[in-house]
């Protein structure tokens, strides 16, 4: 059985845009293994956090290290796990969620 999940998350402190796609990125695969799910794919519009994620680019930046730990530890968690980079002019579900904090479902 395949679902489809769509999450906003607002954070309560000031962080990079870098640091807030990794924030967003560690509260979904919490949430979701939170519900035992074991099999996820992710769509990210941050071509950074996905090429690290996906160990395509390094991580120098010591606080997107600390993130990217955590990411990875959190994915080994998983059975499958897939993370694929969306240009954020082809991701309407984020511009959704990013002016209604939660989207229409009956439009994705």
């Amino acid at each position: 059985m395949s679902a489809t999940l769509h999450q906003a998350v607002t954070l309560q402190f000031k962080a990079t845009n870098n640091q807030a796609e990794y924030e967003a990125l560690i509260a979904e695969l919490n949430f979701t293994l939170s519900m035992v799910v074991k099999r996820i794919q992710v769509f990210s519009d941050s071509l950074l956090v996905v090429n690290q994620v996906n160990r395509l680019f390094e991580a120098k930046d010591e606080v997107l290290k600390k993130y990217l730990q955590l990411v990875r530890s959190l994915v080994s968690q998983f059975k499958d796990f897939s993370l694929a980079h969306i240009p954020r002019v082809e991701n309407q579900v984020a511009d959704r969620l990013a002016k209604e904090g939660l989207p229409d479902l009956r439009r994705t």
